[in-house]
């Protein structure tokens, strides 16, 4: 029995013409269609039209976004700006207060000279 099952095994693979067991050659009418060509140049125009369609609507759209990336740094550059001015304004009428309190000769309105509030308004 065994030497059986050996016999019908070689008897198969002496039938394949590569010589390669258990792999089937496929007939060439599977592997080569009439059509196949101009089905791959129509797949492949119609795949060119929609990459070409969809650049042509992001590029305006990258564009604006771009340009409003540009816009809103423009303005927080001012913001900064302005911001660092009236800090600074700030800081000089903070110290002109600090100078009018320690100078005893110029009176502040509803202060005593010493700084002090009044009792009787």
């Amino acid at each position: 029995m065994a030497t059986q099952k050996g016999n019908r095994g070689n008897s198969r693979q002496t039938n394949l013409p590569s010589g390669l067991s258990g792999v089937r050659s496929l007939p060439n009418s599977v592997l080569h269609s009439p059509n196949h060509g101009s089905k791959s140049k129509m797949g492949f125009l119609i795949a060119l039209c929609c990459m070409v369609l969809v650049f042509v609507l992001l590029l305006p759209l990258l564009g604006s976004i771009y340009y409003d990336t540009l816009a809103v740094q423009r303005e927080s550059k001012l913001q900064i700006e302005r911001m660092e001015r009236l800090r600074q304004q700030l800081e000089y009428e903070r110290k002109q207060l600090e100078r009018l309190k320690n100078d005893n000769s110029v009176l502040i309105p509803d202060q005593l000279p010493d700084g002090r509030p009044p009792k009787n308004p």
